[in-house]
């Protein structure tokens, strides 16, 4: 699973920071490339609970597995937006069915089969190994898209995918089929709805403004796409042995002093953006930002796990990943609205946006996790 993870995170850095940008080099708006996302975002909410069902009846990763077609369909797609319109949508259908088979399946797994009492050393571990594989690969890509193109890039990020299915194939998996309702999914979010833990899933729409905005804001300040990819490479070189660090706190009961100090460096982060200026600002407020923000996400994923531990695994995921679509929505909405209102100070406003959304990450620990009692049921997926 470790190694089907690194390739395909490799695969995905490569293209992940240019994918807003190259639709903003076909000449679409800010406003609309918020359009195209939003549009993601909300049928991804929808059929979440479907791609719950399908890895309860199929199996992790058998759903995995199978996510990878939709995600070569969607960089293809995506890739020929240019020749016509429908192929927005198409994109847009072809990645929300790639995620809703493989998020869902991911986690389940990892929660599934992490020990507990190492909880955050493997998160760490985990994000460590995503953050190397993927470092190099944003300059990869920008090398990539300056000497052959976009098309060339689009296509060598499908193959690596497919690549990155071997391992799984080579490892049985062993999986009890039961069933998982539509409906279920809905009333949970509904009970659930307004309390620390949505609101700390919903701060994810910080996310958007990160891996959406920022990138756009960069190629706006460093035109050079090579600069970029070299750019973004090095900042996540730094990061991570920092990660893996970050993991060891977050075993030592110090979860919650580790998350709420990189919640506070991570506000500081955005609120410090609109000051940045040249190429040097930008690298040194990049690595900054995500150095700040593993020290949310390991011990943030280490309570998000041990929390679907306590009851059905599967239903906690999709759950997390519901109320994650709704602040990605919510966010990219206010996007929308600060490009309208506040022509002459939109950045500001989204990064204030953005330092707003993270602060929801702190109420994680008030979630309602019963710390180091972690009870392994019957039917812990």
């Amino acid at each position: 699973m470790f190694w089907a993870t690194a390739m395909r995170s490799f695969a995905v850095a490569a293209v992940g920071v240019f994918e807003p940008i190259y639709l903003y080099k076909l000449g679409i708006s800010i406003q609309g490339i918020l359009l195209f996302y939003t549009a993601h975002y909300a049928l991804y909410f929808l059929l979440t609970p479907l791609g719950g069902r399908i890895c309860r009846r199929h199996g992790y990763e058998q759903t995995i597995l199978l996510s990878s077609p939709f995600l070569i369909l969607y960089y293809l797609t995506f890739f020929a937006i240019p020749y016509h319109a429908v192929f927005i949508g198409a994109a847009v259908v072809a990645l929300t069915i790639h995620k809703i088979l493989y998020w869902p399946g991911y986690h389940a797994n990892f929660a599934t089969w992490m020990n507990s009492q190492e909880s955050g050393r493997e998160v760490s571990n985990r994000f460590a190994i995503v953050a190397l594989a993927s470092a190099l690969a944003p300059f990869f890509g920008s090398l990539i898209i300056v000497t052959f193109g976009f098309g060339v890039l689009f296509v060598s990020v499908a193959i690596l995918i497919l690549l990155s299915n071997l391992p799984l194939l080579r490892t049985p998996e062993f999986y009890l089929p039961t069933k998982f309702p539509y409906f279920i999914a809905l009333k949970k979010l509904a009970s659930g709805f307004g309390s620390s833990r949505f609101w700390a899933m919903f701060g994810f729409g910080e996310q958007l403004i990160a891996t959406v905005l920022w990138p756009i804001f960069i190629v706006i300040m460093i035109p050079s796409l090579l600069s970029v990819g070299a750019l973004v490479s090095f900042s996540k070189l730094v990061n991570v042995l920092i990660t893996l660090y970050v993991g060891r706190l977050s075993d030592e009961d110090r979860k919650d002093s580790v998350l709420h100090s990189g919640s506070f460096f991570t506000i500081a982060s955005w609120l410090l953006r609109p000051l940045i200026t040249g190429p040097l600002g930008i690298f040194l407020i990049d690595t900054y930002y995500l150095i700040s923000r593993n020290m949310i996400v390991v011990p943030y994923f280490s309570f998000m796990y041990e929390s679907a531990r306590q009851g059905n695994i599967m239903a906690s995921i999709i759950f997390n990943e519901m109320a994650l679509s709704l602040g990605k929505i919510v966010t990219a909405i206010l996007a929308m609205l600060a490009l309208w209102l506040l022509p002459g100070n939109s950045w500001t406003a989204l990064f204030f946006v953005a330092a707003f959304m993270t602060a929801l990450y702190s109420l994680m620990p008030y979630s309602g996790l019963v710390r180091d009692r972690i009870k392994i049921i019957s039917d812990p997926v």
